[in-house]
């Protein structure tokens, strides 16, 4: 889902960006929220977009902070819009706050990912 319509972006050197990258630009500024963030930038066996977003899910989903986190992305609709094209349920607000909604109840399961 968060590479759902998902504009595709490089880095300077042609690596592809995802959804991690999404994420350092939503949370940046976010006071608090950038915690998962420094941790997963820590790992230095990390060394995709891909593998550092999924690092950054795994932790979410331990401290349960995902539905947060995803919330907190969404509202920044400048940076959503510059990441997703227009079908991307993300910035359809409807769906969105679907998507947060079922996300919410996953803080009532405990999740023990390395």
């Amino acid at each position: 889902l968060l590479q759902f319509d998902q504009k595709e972006k490089n880095t300077l050197l042609g690596n592809r960006k995802d959804y991690w990258d999404y994420f350092c630009d939503c949370l940046a500024k976010v006071k608090g929220a950038n915690d998962g963030i420094r941790f997963v930038k820590s790992i230095t066996e990390l060394r995709t977009s891909l593998g550092k977003g999924r690092a950054f899910l795994r932790y979410s989903l331990v401290h349960q902070r995902l539905a947060d986190t995803l919330q907190q992305c969404f509202m920044n609709t400048k940076v959503t819009s510059d990441w997703y094209y227009a079908r991307s349920p993300f910035l359809n607000s409807k769906m969105s706050s679907d998507i947060v909604g079922q996300l919410y109840e996953l803080t009532d399961v405990q999740f023990d990912l390395a």
